[in-house]
């Protein structure tokens, strides 16, 4: 394995480099026999030049491997490429049967779409590849050109869900500012979207913003009384300035889910802070009841019943 992953990272440096030609050596050299066969005819296709041979190639490395995803959707882009429209698809359909996420597998058929005149199914698939990845630029930039184009329009319902999941993924790069702006104009599309809330709440208890925090987790609570994460959000931020609040809020999700670990035990810790030690025994039973190798259920119990409980 440490053998081909050595050989793969060499022909990625001569493709980057367009060194063909060393290329091809390595593949035929090292490749052929450190790495599979199904990546023997792969990265023999992505060196090779006429598109019927790269057809042939991808279509030996998807015969050796019929999972092989990158085969597919490289082999749609060739298929595109010969005005094989029909085919370009079955390959993105193939691809994203194996994974419904690939926003470029989404993007790529809605490329092959757009080029045989299928302008409502091109936007569907740009909106999904958008949505799966908010910042995959190619998909920007087709959608652009579809607009521009066709004289389309976003609709109301996209918007909302660009916005959240742009906004989403600044939550989980870290860029807190730019999600709460993004949440915002998610918010501007559907007021009531508790989601987008939650997830500002998220952000804010990021700045420690507590009272922002607070505000936005129940104000998705009020929304969706479902919620379960925002009663679990909600108190941890309070469980130090306010215990009894933070305490209905861990029992309000258990109640919802009632497998919920981290909930049960977050409720013991309150109820041993609040001289409540029996109780908070009988809900470190529960979660050792679900997960019998539980070390900090098994610690806290310890604790209690040597040092409280008589």
């Amino acid at each position: 394995m440490k053998d081909k992953n050595k050989t793969i990272k060499k022909i990625v440096n001569c493709l980057n480099a367009n060194d063909f030609a060393q290329a091809r050596k390595i593949i035929e050299n090292d490749l052929k026999r450190f790495g599979t066969k199904c990546e023997y005819f792969f990265y023999l296709a992505l060196i090779t030049q006429e598109l019927e041979e790269k057809k042939v190639l991808y279509s030996k490395a998807i015969e050796a491997n019929p999972h092989f995803l990158d085969a597919y959707i490289n082999r749609g882009l060739v298929n595109n490429e010969l005005g094989e429209y029909s085919a370009s698809v079955d390959d993105y359909d193939r691809a994203i049967t194996l994974d419904n996420k690939c926003a470029l597998a989404y993007n790529n058929r809605g490329y092959t779409k757009f080029k045989q005149g299928d302008l409502e199914g091109a936007l569907a698939d740009y909106n999904k590849a958008i949505l799966l990845n908010p910042k995959l630029q190619m998909a920007l930039d087709n959608k652009a050109r579809l607009f521009a184009s066709a004289c389309m329009e976003d609709d109301k319902d996209f918007s909302e869900k660009f916005y959240l999941s742009l906004g989403i993924y600044e939550v989980n790069s870290g860029n807190f500012a730019d999600a709460i702006k993004n949440f915002d104009e998610a918010l501007k599309f559907n007021p009531e979207l508790a989601i987008a809330y939650f997830y500002k709440g998220i952000a804010f208890h990021s700045l420690r913003n507590n009272e922002k925090a607070f505000e936005n987790y129940t104000k998705a609570i009020e929304i969706d009384k479902n919620m379960i994460d925002a009663y679990f959000n909600r108190g941890q931020l309070i469980v130090k300035t306010n215990p009894k609040q933070a305490l209905d809020d861990f029992v309000s999700a258990v109640a919802l889910d009632n497998e919920f670990i981290d909930a049960y035990y977050a409720i013991a810790a309150v109820q041993k802070t609040l001289g409540q030690y029996e109780e908070a025994v009988q809900n470190l039973d529960k979660i050792l009841e679900l997960d019998p190798q539980a070390v900090n259920a098994k610690a806290l119990k310890k604790l209690i019943m040597t040092k409280y409980i008589k």
